[in-house]
Parts: structure tokens; C-alpha cells; sequence
């Protein structure tokens, strides 16, 4: 890909478009141009990727470039938008990782093309779901940019912007629940284990879900018929089952309403911050 992209911000999500950016060849390592808060952090990445462009500043980076991915905190993203404004044009296509701010908000900065999309950890290995939402000023070419950007490492879906909370559950926030639930699952076999480390556990499981994850997937199966196959009535799956059944479903109802009554909340401070600053 011959275009310029330029990524404010290299933290996780900045860190990670760079390495899958350059590791699968989507771009020269001489037309991506990097602008960070912290300049130890710029010059550490020179050493992993010298052809980089380092810009001193985000104003230099918005001059050299109209393909802008601004990898920011959710509430970070207004004084960055406020330093740009002056220096970006209806011709820059702005990228934003982060869905918690609104893109009512974002287009009082800027009235071009904009993209907000929920990036996942899983697209380190090249898997899961992007979530995006795409405002009526992205035109065919910036559409084609992003989607051609970030395919070959994660399966993009396209949502209205008011169904991303929900499903950033489902997709962003994933790798952080599921991690928490097989933790804890271990650690309930543990205490029952009187031979078997903890590490032990952890890979067993780890395997298990591997497996049970590519029959899903490659067998076409859906949960319901999973369960029913390996869980026979009366026998010891079937037990288990049941209390998950019963149980469960007020667990995760209550972690997504905390999930999405943060989202929320962050959404309406960084909408106040916006008003404050326009």
C-alpha cells in the first residue's frame, strides 16, 4: 500500500496497527509517520522499525499526512482533536480508535471523513472482530483505505454507532471477561486438585478451548448442539450445566451493565470536555 498513514498515540492499540502494519507488509515502514506524548517511547521504536517516520509533534504528523489514526484515551481525544483542528482539511480521513467518544462530538473538530472503530487484543494473532462505524462523509476510497488497512489481521463489522456499546462486550472487552472466567474456573479445580499445578490447569483448559473453539467453527455447531452432545441427561456435564444455567445469566447481566453504564459515562465526559473546549 503506497499511501501515507499516520498514528497519534503508541500505546496498545497504536503499538499493535504499527507491528501488523509493517509484520504483514501493509504498508512501508518510510510512509507511516508516528507522533507520541512520550519521546523515549518514539525513539525506542526506531530500533524495530528504522525506515519510521518520528514527528516531534502532532502537528507535524497532520501536515504530512491526510490518513490519521488517532490511537488516544477516550479522554485524552479532545485536547488532541483541539490541537489538529487548525492543521486537518475536509480532505483528512480520521480514524479514531476509541467508540466512547460520540461522533456528534468528534465532528465539531472536523468535518470529513470519520471512522470510529473497537479494535481487539485478538488481532495480535491475527483473529476477532473490529467493531466500526463509518459517518456519511466517508467516501468509497477512505472506506476502502480502512477496510484494506485492517482486514488481514481482524474481521471488521460494520454497526450503527449506537449498537457498538453492547457489542464491544462481545468483542473488545472479551479477552478481559474470558480471561476472568477461565481464571476463575481454574482456580475452583485447583482447590478440588491435590497433584495437578495450577499451570497445569491453565494449559488443559487453554487446549480444551482451542479445540472446542475450531468444532464450533469448522463443524458449524451451534452452542445449543454442543451442549446437548456432550452433556447427556443424568450425566455429570449435565450437572454442571445445569447450576452454569441457572446462575450465569444474573452474573453477566450484571458485568454488561457495568460495562456499558462505564461506556456511557465516559462518552458523556468526554462530550462535557468537548463543550468546554468549542
Amino acid at each position: 500500500m503506497k499511501k501515507k498513514i499516520g498514528i497519534i498515540g503508541i500505546g496498545n492499540v497504536g503499538s499493535m496497527m504499527l507491528r501488523k502494519f509493517t509484520e504483514l507488509k501493509l504498508f512501508d515502514e518510510k510512509n507511516i509517520y508516528v507522533a507520541n506524548r512520550s519521546e523515549e517511547k518514539l525513539e525506542s521504536l526506531l530500533i524495530k522499525y528504522p525506515d519510521i517516520n518520528i514527528c516531534k509533534s502532532n502537528i507535524e504528523l497532520v501536515r504530512q499526512c491526510k490518513n490519521i489514526l488517532l490511537c488516544v484515551e477516550p479522554l485524552n481525544l479532545p485536547n488532541v482533536l483541539m490541537e489538529i483542528q487548525p492543521f486537518i482539511d475536509s480532505e483528512t480521513y480520521l480514524m479514531v480508535s476509541t467508540t466512547m467518544v460520540a461522533e456528534k462530538d468528534i465532528r465539531k473538530f472536523h468535518d470529513g471523513g470519520i471512522t470510529i472503530f473497537m479494535p481487539t487484543l485478538i488481532s495480535m494473532v491475527n483473529g476477532g472482530v473490529t467493531l466500526a462505524y463509518h459517518n456519511s462523509l466517508v467516501d468509497n476510497n477512505q472506506n476502502s483505505f480502512f477496510q484494506n488497512s485492517l482486514e488481514q489481521f481482524s474481521e471488521i463489522k460494520i454497526l450503527n454507532e449506537s449498537d457498538i456499546n453492547v457489542c464491544q462486550n462481545m468483542t473488545a472487552s472479551f479477552p478481559g471477561f474470558f480471561a476472568e472466567i477461565m481464571l476463575e474456573f481454574v482456580k475452583s479445580v485447583s482447590a478440588q486438585s491435590q497433584n495437578v499445578s495450577d499451570d497445569e490447569l491453565e494449559h488443559m483448559l487453554l487446549v480444551s478451548l482451542l479445540g472446542a473453539s475450531r468444532l464450533l467453527l469448522e463443524k458449524n455447531m451451534s452452542f445449543e448442539e454442543t451442549i446437548n452432545r456432550v452433556s447427556t441427561k443424568g450425566g455429570i456435564t449435565y450437572e454442571g450445566v445445569k447450576v452454569l444455567e441457572k446462575k450465569l445469566p444474573d452474573v453477566f447481566s450484571e458485568a454488561l451493565h457495568a460495562s456499558m453504564d462505564r461506556y456511557n459515562e465516559i462518552t458523556q465526559l468526554a462530550s462535557i470536555q468537548i463543550n468546554h473546549l468549542t
